[in-house]
């Protein structure tokens, strides 16, 4: 098996808050599912990548992922969380810097969701509800996409 040119090197957590909601009625875990669903319940993330400033070409990067799920009333998900993390990576890839900050982005919010993930899950188990399991997150929406050429003038 070859190594990925994207190594993590260390990551931390700043923030992570998990509440059993309130309002929430017990008699909608009632089913086969192991875990609670999201179903119709808003996760929102934010990704931001930062790198050394005096260098030009750099090969670490820091990835800072925040993920946050306020449940609206009615919802069948019996948490509220809040997390942020930051990862510290270093990408062995010769390409061009644009290339490299994308497989940055894309590929370390991934690996620091799947530790997010992991976490939850065990600080949940010991919740009021149990145990939940976070869904996988698409973070190839945050790659800009290349802007069209501009048609010329005839």
């Amino acid at each position: 098996m070859k190594r990925s040119p994207l190594q993590v090197k260390h990551y931390h957590f700043s923030h992570l808050a998990l509440t059993a909601r309130p309002d929430f009625d017990i008699e909608r875990l009632a089913g086969s599912e192991p875990y609670p669903s999201f179903a119709g319940t808003e996760l929102k993330h934010d990704v931001t990548l930062a790198e050394p400033a005096d260098e030009d070409d750099p090969t670490q990067f820091a990835v800072i992922l925040s993920v946050q799920c306020e449940p609206e009333e009615g919802s069948p998900f019996p948490y509220s969380f809040a997390a942020e993390m930051e990862g510290i990576f270093e990408i062995e890839d010769e390409g061009p810097l644009e290339a490299r900050k994308r497989l940055v982005v894309v590929n370390g919010a991934s690996v620091l969701l799947g530790a997010l993930r992991e976490q939850l899950l065990a600080l949940s188990a010991r919740h009021k509800y149990g145990p939940f399991l976070l869904p996988c997150l698409d973070f190839r929406t945050l790659v800009a996409k290349p802007e069209a050429a501009a048609p010329e003038d005839a």
